[in-house]
């Protein structure tokens, strides 16, 4: 008896295992990925925006962190980001304030947004590093970074 309550439970583990496993792997397929880019840096620090693009903010106008321009097809819908017309004057106030005041340690660069089979999608102006996922479905773009403005 004992063995056999072994066993099941040897099992119960091994499908938790592996059904754990198998959502991970569905998540990694919907995982982007940046590279950096000097062309990126050079054209925000230009002002000049990528036509066809849409673009956002990350934060709060007056403490941004970074800036996302993304094709047409592809859009954020994330509480933290806000849209932002390239042509307007918050968008030469937001990248300025981007490139002056990086995160502590670090420094403001441009890269390129990739989807999960390396074609570029966008461009990231940032002094924090990201984190990219692609809702294949629904073209929504998610990008994870360190959060400075909670303290984290």
């Amino acid at each position: 008896m004992r063995g056999s309550n072994r066993t099941s439970a040897f099992q119960l583990i091994s499908l938790l295992g592996l059904l754990v496993f198998l959502a991970s792997g569905c998540r990694f397929e919907q995982a982007g990925s940046t590279k950096k880019s000097a062309d990126v840096a050079r054209t925000f620090e230009a002002l000049q925006a990528v036509p066809g693009y849409r673009y956002y903010y990350l934060n709060q106008e007056n403490e941004p962190y970074g800036v996302a321009g993304l094709s047409g097809r592809f859009w954020i819908k994330d509480p933290a980001w806000r849209e932002l017309d390239p042509g307007s004057p918050t968008f030469e106030k937001v990248v300025e304030l981007v490139k002056r005041f990086p995160v502590p340690g670090s420094y403001t660069e441009g890269f390129v947004i990739l989807d999960p089979r390396k074609n570029e999608i966008g461009v990231w102006y940032s002094s924090l590093g990201a984190g990219i996922t692609v809702a294949p479905d629904t073209r929504q773009v998610m990008i994870t970074t360190a959060t400075p403005w909670l303290g984290r």
